[in-house]
């Protein structure tokens, strides 16, 4: 999925607006986040359940960023369209072992699973990779 702006990467559980307590069944618990009116996003389970990973950057080997799962799904989103949704949403600020921001982002990013592990790449400007 191409991506141009401000994206965070978290578990799709926790962007669901405490107002509609219907929405994370009406998005199929994560699975089908265009009923929340979201368009950019990459979505998968995490193989493992719950989980909590670790973004680098592959140019500098530098700590980009942390995440985690609790209800065993990880997605990627536009933090602009996120906040059209659920403007409450804070967790890239207010929680930031939940959901790594990575500003300006502007490539391709995928959940590509290889054996039994799981892990979300982007391509671009901004090259990480989470482990």
């Amino acid at each position: 999925m191409r991506f141009k702006g401000n994206i965070i990467i978290t578990d799709p559980c926790y962007i669901i607006n405490d107002e509609n307590d219907d929405d994370w069944e009406l998005c199929d618990y994560g699975r089908d986040l265009d009923q929340l009116g979201l368009s950019t996003y990459v979505c998968r389970d995490t193989i493992y359940g719950d989980w909590s990973c670790t973004v680098f950057n592959m140019d500098t080997d530098g700590e980009i960023g942390k995440f985690c799962a609790d209800a065993g799904m990880v997605a990627v989103f536009l933090l602009d369209e996120v906040l059209k949704y659920n403007p409450e949403f804070n967790y890239h600020v207010e929680k930031p072992w939940t959901t790594t921001l990575i500003k300006n982002f502007e490539g391709d990013v995928s959940i590509d699973v290889v054996g039994e592990e799981v892990f979300v790449v982007g391509k671009g400007n901004i090259n990480f990779k989470s482990t």
